[in-house]
């Protein structure tokens, strides 16, 4: 696509799609919609939100 990975934003629910783009150079954000606290064996993401509107929020949209 011809962007950088550094101004690419992976928002997942799912912490292993965290970590992997983590892994692969990516900025992550981590939707937390259940009670489960964020597996601390996996990348951390670099924002955590509780859905888009507040992740919107975060990112000045």
């Amino acid at each position: 696509m011809g962007v950088p990975s550094r101004k690419v934003l992976l928002v997942s629910v799912h912490p292993w799609d965290v970590d992997g783009a983590a892994r692969a150079g990516l900025a992550t954000a981590w939707l937390h919609q259940t009670p489960e606290p964020y597996p601390q064996a996996t990348h951390p993401a670099d924002r955590s939100a509780t859905g888009v509107v507040d992740l919107a929020g975060q990112l000045g949209a």
